[in-house]
C-alpha cells in the first residue's frame, strides 16, 4: 500500500477511539470506517478482504442493536468488543505496513 493508504487506514484507530470515549456512535463508526477504507482503495486482494471480513462483523452486531428486526437480546457484548478489537488489530497493522 502506499503511505496516503495507511494514512487513511491508520485514522480508523482516532474513530475506534472516539467510539471507545462515547463520543461517536456504533451506526457512524460502522459507516465511518467504511468510508476511511473505500477512500484509501487498497489494490492488494487480501488486504480488502480481511477488512471485508471484519467490517462485516461489526456491521451484523451494529444490526442487531439498531435494526428493528432484530430480536430483543440478540446483540451479545463480547461479540461487539471482539469485532472493535479485531479490528484495532487490523488497521493498526495496516497503517503499519505490517499486512
Amino acid at each position: 500500500m502506499e503511505d496516503y493508504q495507511r494514512a487513511l487506514i491508520g485514522r480508523m484507530v482516532d474513530h475506534l477511539d472516539l467510539h471507545a470515549a462515547g463520543d461517536l456512535p456504533l451506526p457512524k463508526l460502522v459507516e465511518d470506517l467504511r468510508g476511511l477504507f473505500e477512500a484509501a482503495d487498497p489494490r492488494e486482494l487480501a488486504v480488502r478482504d480481511s477488512f471485508n471480513w471484519l467490517h462485516a462483523d461489526l456491521d451484523q452486531e451494529c444490526e442487531l442493536r439498531t435494526e428493528p428486526w432484530a430480536p430483543p437480546g440478540a446483540a451479545d457484548d463480547a461479540r461487539l468488543a471482539g469485532a472493535l478489537s479485531e479490528l484495532r488489530a487490523w488497521a493498526t497493522r495496516a497503517a503499519a505496513a505490517d499486512l
